[in-house]
């Protein structure tokens, strides 16, 4: 095919929606084992707890029961994991969970609501030695009782709107009590749940295997025998999914990613996304604890510098980052129109926006900047992006681009002066997405080392807001007071546009966030794994 007929294609593939390969009455089979392509980094620890990125709960997520979790049909509610039903106190401070009997880990022995107190416990109080990366995402629960074997209540001290969704977040992976009273560290070495699939093996920078858990505790689930993951690099992923080496990736495709992979594949692969943006944006974090950028004079002007439209348009052609928006989520509850966006510091005219960069910057004293700037390999082409922008108000660039380990360390030691990162994404709810901002003392997401009272402030009264017309009100404050203080340089969010196989049941519906059936539970292979033509 030319080039000129795999562009049509890519805009004929662009006009449609998600493309089903299956009817919702259609019953899953059993048999086969799920291959899956990633590009994600892999598990520095396998504590879930101690982790708020993708690449390892991806991995993770299939050992692991939570006692919620997130409902892809009808995000952002949530369903129940392990809890079979539960009940909310007019008060909003009182939940009780009653949960599924006769749940067992994958070691035999039984699970209660003693398991799953320790393990919420341990993910907002971690005990010396143990991290635990959501610690102010529960600061509003007083306390955690099981009360019988079957039936955990938590006790908050003030009303929190985001409460069932914050409990179902993929990374409450429940551990066992008793491993825990002996070693609490030993999620870190050993993976051991009671989720659907029992592990089997990690060859590092290749794959991760697992296996169907016979004792799971929900009938007939999981459908798939194994799951695999490899590890691949973005193009080696696109060949392998082009070949049908592995059932779908990850990534987001491009619309010519797209075109390529159905002119090779043609029905053997159907097509999910692009109606919407999922929550995951990524950002250039800025070190505020780090001269010259603890000047809100000079933040301001380098987030001013971005021209958001016109690199939108031109990530297009080789990314799936390349939609515009603020600090939430474009199309969610919370977020502005395109209108409204544009009364935002740095969405506005762009180059009345660089004329105010450059004033500012000559008033703070800093009128031939240079900062420097650590990538990750993979998204390179953002550090290139930025570099440009900031090139127009007459800031250099030395951009740096490290393995994943080195960028991890260099977040957490603060060694950056500006730095890639992203917010929390499994939820756009901006109690989970903005805990990023929570002051940086005890917050270890805080890359951008913040440690803003009024922040607090705004965020602690979005959050305590149960009406939900008063509560946009106060989340669009909220994301103004950060734009104003350019604590990063936001960029674009995720258009996850995917080819999957014809083979993948389970996974026809365009997912609101990369965290949605991470289990891998309910997905199944239509073959039940035998070769297919």
């Amino acid at each position: 095919m030319n080039r000129l007929n795999l562009a049509a294609m890519a805009y004929a593939l662009a006009a449609a929606s998600t493309t089903a390969a299956a009817t919702p009455a259609e019953a899953p089979v059993r048999g086969g084992t799920l291959t899956i392509g990633s590009h994600l980094s892999e598990p520095a620890t396998f504590d879930c707890h101690a982790t708020a990125s993708n690449g390892p709960i991806l991995r993770l997520a299939p050992h692991y029961s939570t006692l919620l979790k997130l409902d892809s049909d009808r995000y952002p509610e949530v369903k129940g994991d392990l809890a079979q039903s539960w009940t909310v106190s007019p008060d909003g401070l009182t939940y009780e969970f009653k949960l599924h009997p006769n749940v067992t880990f994958h070691n035999g022995s039984a699970l209660t609501s003693k398991d799953v107190k320790a393990s919420y416990d341990r993910l907002r109080n971690p005990p010396p030695g143990v991290v635990s990366m959501h610690t102010k995402l529960f600061s509003d629960i007083k306390a955690i009782d099981a009360t019988s074997p079957s039936t955990l209540v938590v006790k908050l001290s003030r009303p929190n709107a985001t409460m069932l969704q914050l409990l179902a977040m993929p990374f409450g992976c429940v551990y066992s009590a008793d491993l825990l009273a002996k070693d609490s560290t030993y999620p870190g070495k050993k993976i051991m749940g009671s989720g659907p699939f029992k592990f089997v093996r990690h060859d590092a920078g290749k794959q991760w295997d697992g296996e169907r858990f016979a004792g799971y505790f929900k009938a007939s689930q999981p459908y798939l025998d194994g799951f695999r993951i490899l590890s691949v690099t973005p193009p080696t992923g696109l060949n392998a999914l082009q070949s049908g080496q592995v059932h779908f990736l990850n990534q987001g495709l491009t619309k010519a990613d797209l075109a390529r992979v159905k002119e090779a594949r043609g029905d053997k692969v159907y097509l999910v996304g692009g109606a919407n943006p999922t929550a995951l944006q990524l950002w250039f974090a800025m070190n505020t604890q780090r001269p010259p950028l603890n000047d809100v004079r000079v933040r301001q002007a380098l987030q001013l510098a971005m021209d958001h439209v016109a690199g939108a348009k031109a990530m297009e052609g080789f990314s799936a980052l390349n939609r515009v928006g603020g600090l939430l989520r474009p199309g969610s509850q919370f977020a502005r129109s395109g209108a409204e966006l544009t009364k935002l510091p740095g969405f506005g005219d762009i180059n009345e926006s660089r004329k105010k960069a450059r004033s500012l910057l000559a008033e703070a004293g800093q009128p031939n900047l240079k900062v420097t700037l650590i990538n990750a390999h993979i998204f390179s082409f953002l550090g290139v992006f930025v570099a440009d922008q900031l090139r127009q108000i007459g800031v250099t660039v030395d951009h740096r681009v490290v393995p994943s380990p080195q960028l991890f360390a260099r977040r957490a030691s603060g060694d950056f002066d500006l730095i890639l990162d992203n917010p929390p994404e499994y939820l756009d709810d901006p109690t989970a997405q903005l805990a990023y901002f929570l002051p940086f003392k005890d917050n270890p997401i805080n890359v951008s080392r913040v440690d803003d009272e009024k922040f607090a402030e705004l965020y602690t009264a979005q959050a305590r807001e149960l009406a939900p017309k008063a509560r946009v009100a106060r989340v669009r404050e909220l994301e103004e007071y950060l734009l104003d203080k350019a604590y990063v340089l936001p960029l674009f969010w995720q258009e996850w546009r995917r080819a999957i196989s014809s083979d993948v049941g389970g996974l026809e519906r365009e997912l609101a966030t990369p965290y949605l059936k991470i289990d891998l539970a309910d997905i199944w292979l239509r073959s039940g794994g035998k070769a297919t033509n």
